[in-house]
């Protein structure tokens, strides 16, 4: 262990503190109790997350298989080598083998996880920090409405965190089929939201006629992002809109998509992501026969909130077939999934990259290291 000599000035070994990487900082709290009470001030911890993030060897992505709770571990890998030799095993400490867990979202080193598959009509929502190994479990009753199959119900979730409020929120939209089956039909969604700074739910409004992707979601900005569908009146679906919640005031918004962005698309799936600060679309269209032809489109909006400064800055050609995004890493590489199920990344320098080979179903989130508690 690095020693840090106590005639020291208390700003100095400030300074090196928050240089360090978690783990060992999770030692140093054994050593007396005012390193005990400094490590976990939260100005220290805000202090240590500033400079986590700015620097480039602090970021991760995290694999978990969708059928990860029969072994309970998954698979953290550093952001600058996606490679097999890089990867170490992560035991996940609050998983059942009866659950079926799914990746919400992760803000400044917190992962959100949602059980999916709640037989006793409680959902289990949980924050965990790997590297501090602390999680919380958040417990919620599933909603209810008369007449109508649970089971049948569509939830939407999402995670985000508001640095004008320093809260962590966790947003969960259910859609309730009608008689005819119909998400947006005669029954309106319930939205629930809950703080981490009060540890309540509540209930919020919602008042938009459209249904939201459920892996679209991003968290940008003090806002949580989705794209919305909506059905035409020959019962086609299509993308309307980017519906915005603001994780402090609790309000739902509406934002334009880019005027062309689908004009001569035939057939197309859209994802939001964060690229270099900015808030990107990326539109994959396909070849409904045989996926012999896909192209990527990757759209920036230059100018939060302004319609108008959306700017296509890519077109990229996907020969293998694409299944799924998964957004971009700190160095603007884009992270997809292929049929096949294996992870490849492009970047505008080199082209496409085969990262992993057969990973299975899986899901990917991209988290930096942090001391946060949840």
């Amino acid at each position: 262990m690095m020693r840090l000599e106590n005639n020291l000035p208390h700003e100095i070994v400030l300074e090196i503190l928050k240089r360090l990487p978690v783990k060992p900082l999770m030692r140093f709290k054994c050593v007396s109790k005012l390193w005990l009470c400094t490590i976990e001030d939260p100005n220290f911890v805000a202090m240590h997350l500033k400079h986590s993030t700015l620097s480039g060897t602090n970021w991760y992505i995290l694999l978990t298989d969708w059928y990860f709770s029969r072994d309970q571990r998954s698979s953290l890998y550093p952001q600058k080598s996606l490679t097999l030799a890089s990867q170490s095993e992560i035991e996940v400490p609050f998983i059942s083998p009866k659950g079926y867990y799914g990746v919400v979202g992760s803000c400044n080193g917190l992962i959100c996880f949602a059980e999916t598959n709640a037989e006793d009509r409680i959902q289990r929502i949980f924050l965990w920090n790997l590297f501090t190994r602390k999680h919380k479990a958040i417990l919620s009753s599933l909603p209810d409405y008369p007449f109508v199959d649970m089971y049948a119900a569509h939830m939407v979730l999402a995670f985000g965190y508001s640095d004008r409020i320093d809260d962590y929120k966790v947003v969960r939209i259910t859609y309730f089929p009608d008689k005819y089956g119909r998400y947006l039909g005669e029954i309106d969604p319930k939205v629930d939201v809950y703080s981490l700074g009060t540890n309540l739910w509540r209930t919020v409004q919602f008042n938009f006629k459209c249904e939201l992707s459920h892996f679209s979601r991003v968290s940008f900005n003090g806002n949580l992002h989705w794209l919305s569908m909506g059905v035409d009146e020959d019962r086609r679906r299509s993308f309307r809109s980017i519906i915005t919640f603001g994780v402090a005031g609790e309000v739902f918004n509406e934002m334009a998509l880019p005027k062309s962005c689908f004009i001569g698309i035939t057939y197309n799936r859209a994802y939001l992501a964060e690229l270099n600060s900015s808030l990107a679309l990326l539109i994959n269209r396909r070849d409904l026969i045989g996926r012999s032809y896909e192209k990527c489109y990757i759209w920036v909006m230059t100018k939060y909130g302004v319609p108008d400064s959306w700017t296509k800055l890519h077109t990229l050609d996907l020969n293998e077939g694409v299944s799924r995004f998964h957004g971009f890493t700190r160095s603007g590489e884009l992270l997809m999934q292929t049929y096949q199920h294996e992870l490849i990344s492009w970047d505008p320098s080199v082209g496409l990259t085969r990262l992993l080979q057969k990973l299975g179903r899986f899901d990917l989130v991209t988290m930096v290291e942090s001391l946060v508690f949840p």
